[in-house]
């Protein structure tokens, strides 16, 4: 969506010259002002009453108004209102002019919106004086309010094309998350997150949380691997007081906690098969029995989970319920490593870089050229998080103005290391060269296809692999169907 920024009223005078409507009853007195203040190099526009005033204020906005307190009729309280009722979205500032130069009229006009006031007779050069002040002050307020406006655009613009829900990116991968993350915020079934490690799979879970229905309902995250294997389900679905050693009260469980919300069990793939067992349960039931108790208590809670690994291989291995696997991922959004993104690492690293100058009241640039292009470069193995951890350790440097090459700190995983990883560990090819072993894989992939025709059963049943499996390597490789 492109804001568009507000129409001003079109002065009645050049821009060089402050316009100023001065408002009195008496026609000499705004003659002699008229005559004085355009000599001062003032446009000026004269009104003899509040009404005659307002008239005005509906084809133009005045840069400043002289407003006579005492007036027949309308006085200039009640006019001081209805200006500022005409223009409620433009300031202007308004000097009251008063022969009653009293403590109660000037408070009553301060607090209908006046701006100044100063009494009559008054002198000349005081005057001019004022009206410079006030017309300074609305410099400043019309700088300020352009500002605003542009803030305002620029956030909407970044939202709009590169940013929901605090996931940055404007790659064809990320808009394909955008557009998933949009369609889950409208309905309540059960979301599947994948992806690896720091890819920011939580914040995809918020951010569809926040962007639903139940945006004022709880959110409550769950790490299922950090949970103790013999408190998994006492920690989830509640526990009655003296169900085991240590249950000295009742607890609720964090479902019960997440009862109208979401709940967002990240690493559901490290859940153990009776806790499995009972998840499917309360899925399907939409009720939780806490350990060592015997009733049913309901529950509606919006289930949003994460793995990083491949639950379907788990499936086959006989290490998650199929049932449950089968109940849980009515939709499914892979969030992509870094590496299958980096056009949007500049974007990412301004974004972290505002964050970290906030953080640390620093008021580092950007990154030089070369450094984005370490950057860019780079294969991120700890993918979204890691490069945050990386630009938070460049502002160590008290001094940079700019983030160079010198400030980036990378990774360089040893070969051992690299073999402890699995995935993406160093392997030897037929050349000679150290490959990774997704190359080897993609390679042994490719080999099998050729022996076979092409033929998906068959190199599926050379690789010893179930076809579903072949399949989704064929994609992660882009190897084509």
């Amino acid at each position: 969506m492109r804001l568009r920024q507000p129409d001003r009223h079109k002065s009645m005078m050049a821009d060089n010259n402050p316009q100023i409507l001065v408002v009195d009853d008496e026609e000499d007195n705004l003659m002699v002002l008229k005559g004085r203040l355009g000599r001062r190099g003032f446009e000026v526009k004269c009104a003899q009453s509040g009404p005659e005033a307002i008239k005005l204020l509906e084809s133009f906005t005045p840069d400043l108004v002289l407003l006579d307190m005492m007036m027949p009729g309308m006085d200039g309280i009640e006019a001081l209102k209805r200006m500022k009722g005409i223009h409620s979205g433009q300031f202007f500032p308004v000097i009251l002019l008063t022969a009653k130069d009293d403590k109660e009229s000037r408070i009553a006009g301060l607090e209908a919106g006046a701006d100044d006031y100063i009494g009559k007779p008054f002198d000349i050069d005081e005057l001019n004086a004022r009206i410079n002040a006030m017309l300074r002050i609305k410099t400043l307020s019309r700088a300020l309010e352009d500002t605003e406006w542009e803030v305002r655009r620029l956030t909407t613009e970044l939202k709009g094309q590169y940013k929901f829900a605090n996931i940055i990116g404007s790659t064809e991968a990320m808009r394909e998350v955008f557009e998933k993350m949009r369609g889950a915020a409208t309905i309540t079934s059960p979301v599947v997150i994948t992806g690896e490690s720091g890819t920011g799979k939580e914040l995809i879970a918020r951010g569809i949380h926040y962007s639903s229905a139940l945006a004022e309902k709880p959110f409550v995250p769950v790490n299922c691997a950090a949970l103790p294997a013999e408190l998994i389900e006492s920690e989830l679905f509640g526990h009655k007081r003296g169900a085991f050693t240590g249950a000295v009260s009742d607890s609720p469980g964090l479902f019960r906690k997440a009862h109208g919300g979401s709940i967002f069990l990240d690493e559901i793939g490290d859940l153990p098969k009776d806790a499995q067992a009972k998840l499917l349960r309360v899925l399907q039931e939409g009720s939780v029995r806490p350990v060592g108790g015997t009733e049913e208590l309901k529950v509606n809670v919006r289930l949003l989970a994460a793995t990083n690994v491949d639950l379907e291989e788990r499936v086959e291995d006989g290490l998650f319920r199929e049932d449950l696997y089968y109940r849980i991922t009515v939709l499914s959004i892979e969030a992509p490593p870094l590496r299958r993104r980096k056009p949007d690492i500049p974007l990412l690293v301004k974004y972290f870089i505002g964050q970290m100058n906030e953080k640390f009241n620093r008021s580092v640039k950007g990154v030089e050229e070369a450094a984005m292009q370490a950057l860019t470069e780079y294969d991120w193995p700890g993918n979204v998080r890691e490069l945050q951890n990386v630009i938070e350790g460049c502002f160590v440097y008290g001094d940079m103005e700019w983030v160079s090459e010198r400030h980036i700190t990378l990774r360089k995983p040893s070969r051992r290391k690299a073999e402890e990883e699995g995935p993406g560990a160093v392997a030897q090819g037929d050349d000679g060269e150290f490959k990774t072993l997704e190359e080897m894989e993609k390679a042994h992939i490719e080999r099998a296809l050729s022996l076979s025709d092409n033929n998906k059963a068959k190199a599926a049943r050379l690789l010893g692999m179930h076809r579903s499996r072949l399949y989704k390597k064929l994609e992660a490789y882009d190897l084509g169907r």
